[in-house]
């Protein structure tokens, strides 16, 4: 392989389509992400109105991060959410950095 500047441009190129590759999730752009797809519904299922106080039940069935991903992804295909593999991923991150500090 030549290490010219060449090679590391394809190098980094082929990096970013490589499957399982991770890049960091912008929680930024992940909270308009969740307020979009996520809110209304929260806030229907909360007898206050709080579309976070599904996250801080002290029934809450997420106690894992397998579980939170489970729920994410159940979401995304019960209520045709239409959310990316990576959309997920970055809800996940998102959820748990935000609410749950759960160990991967």
């Amino acid at each position: 392989m030549h290490a010219g500047k060449n090679g590391v441009k394809i190098l980094a190129g082929l990096l970013i389509c490589v499957p399982g590759f991770v890049q960091a999730t912008d929680l930024t752009a992940t909270r308009k992400l969740h307020d979009e797809k996520c809110v209304a519904c929260h806030e229907q299922k909360s007898a206050f109105g709080d579309p976070d106080a599904i996250y801080r039940r002290s029934d809450s069935t997420v106690k894992s991060y397998q579980r939170l991903k489970t729920m994410v992804s159940l979401c995304n295909s019960e209520l045709r959410l239409d959310l990316f593999p990576e959309d997920e991923q970055d809800l996940v991150v998102f959820l748990n950095e935000t609410y749950y500090r759960l160990k991967k």
